[in-house]
């Protein structure tokens, strides 16, 4: 940890960690296809100072987060 984060705190930035996606060429050599790894997107965020990482949960408008079950409506519409 450095002095800096011991006095003043850590500075922290969200960051995230993406599968990594190569490009590979069809049989016949001309079109290019995606395929990616199979691990998962994470969520983190990392100390600008002394490069500590901790996990944090999918923002609520994150894509890849689970997804949650819709509240019911309360009361009448109109």
């Amino acid at each position: 940890m450095n002095i800096f984060c011991r006095l003043l705190g850590h500075t922290w930035v969200p960051d995230i960690e993406t599968p990594q996606v190569r490009w590979n060429t069809t049989k016949d050599g001309q079109v290019l296809t995606a395929t990616a790894d199979e691990s998962p997107v994470r969520h983190l965020r990392v100390c600008r100072r002394c490069g500590l990482r901790e996990e944090e949960p999918g923002r609520r408008h994150d894509a890849d987060r689970p997804a949650a079950q819709p509240e019911p409506l309360q009361g009448k519409l109109g």
